[in-house]
């Protein structure tokens, strides 16, 4: 697989649009073939692909995109690596990112598509224009991406199997009692106090000193190019256990009190929007009295081959504000996922002090209890 190189996928999208500016009544194959000429894809099939990312051209000749775009099995081979689709108009030329994320559903022969069986093709309306308030624009492409990667193929094809076939999820909605909101909107209150006692300050020493220690083992899974791999595989080095996928990776008891510690990973120097955590789950924990819920999250400096970590929790005024729901991974059975978008590593800086603030944090709480 070719390494993602975001500079060339900008050059390959300025390269189409000016030759398309150049001659406007041009069709779908010039371009194509220009694009081709000019830049030397491997081709698979219908897909093209060259320095870590792939296109598919096709064509509108109304303002609609209605055409059937790709198969779904095809773009499993492509999911990895941003794929976009090259929609070339009557006088324009329009990019789409279509990785399985921005996918609202399978529309053309998809009666038997299953976990088991990958069957059917997405058309252009069932490419999101949308995601999380971030237009489908090439300006956008790079953080897009860095969504999308927080997903792994198997997540997106449950929900797609979902989307597309009405299959009511095994997930029950967690619908919480009165008694149970309460205990949600008093999490703040108990975040708050965690962050200032000892047992804060200890843990977050701990887990600093698991990462000094395995600092070369770490910065080597840093490396990967495959998201998942590379959080799982730093997951585990820390936790000395394999990845779960449960709402935490790790689980203390302080007394009474229930602390989870989820294990985030922050390249400083790319572009990542790591998956937080499911909300119904997560309203669940905190319904609980006395339990806590954290993030460790470990920033990777590899060039200057530098590890470092912070303990913050879920609703940390850095974490929160950067908190985005994922709305259409709310299906019948479930609220959605979230994702921490933005720039989340000024958490790392050596001078940041943690805070809470009391009534935003319960304002956020409420806002997903409603959804």
């Amino acid at each position: 697989m070719h390494k993602y190189d975001t500079v060339a996928l900008v050059k390959s999208l300025e390269f189409i649009e000016k030759f398309k500016a150049a001659n406007p009544s041009t069709a779908k194959c010039f371009v194509k073939q220009a694009w081709i000429e000019w830049a030397s894809p491997e081709r698979v099939r219908s897909v093209f692909v060259a320095d870590g990312f792939a296109l598919r051209f096709s064509e509108a000749k109304t303002g609609s995109f209605s055409n059937t775009v790709l198969s779904l099995s095809a773009l499993a081979q492509h999911d990895m690596y941003p794929f976009v689709v090259v929609v070339v108009r009557p006088i324009s030329v329009d990019f789409l990112l279509a990785n399985a994320t921005f996918l609202k559903k399978i529309s053309h022969s998809s009666q038997q598509l299953r976990i088991d069986n990958i069957k059917g093709s997405f058309n252009g309306t069932d490419i999101m224009t949308t995601i999380a308030g971030i237009p489908n624009t090439p300006e956008h492409f790079d953080d897009l991406f860095a969504l999308h990667s927080a997903f792994t193929w198997e997540e997106n094809l449950g929900r797609l199997v979902e989307s597309t076939n009405g299959i009511v999820p095994r997930n029950i909605r967690f619908q919480p009692t009165n008694a149970e909101i309460d205990l949600i909107l008093d999490a703040p209150v108990r975040f708050a106090n965690f962050i200032v006692s000892k047992e804060y300050t200890a843990i977050e020493r701990d887990l600093n000193a698991r990462i000094r220690n395995a600092q070369e083992d770490i910065i080597a899974a840093a490396r990967s190019d495959n998201v998942n791999i590379r959080g799982n595989t730093i997951e585990k080095i820390i936790t000395g256990e394999g990845n779960t996928h449960e709402l935490s990776d790790l689980v203390m008891w302080l007394g009474d009190r229930k602390l989870m510690i989820d294990v985030k990973t922050k390249l400083l120097d790319r572009s990542s929007a790591p998956k937080a955590y499911n909300v119904d789950k997560f309203l669940r924990l905190l319904s609980k009295p006395d339990s806590v819920f954290a993030f460790f999250i470990v920033g990777l400096d590899v060039m200057h081959h530098k590890v470092f970590g912070r303990l913050l929790t879920v609703l940390d005024d850095a974490l929160r504000n950067l908190t985005v729901v994922q709305h259409h991974w709310a299906g019948r059975g479930s609220r959605g996922v979230t994702q921490l978008y933005g720039d989340f590593g000024q958490a790392l800086f050596a001078d940041y002090q943690p805070s809470i603030d009391i009534d935003s944090a319960r304002g956020f709480l409420k806002s997903l209890i409603e959804l």
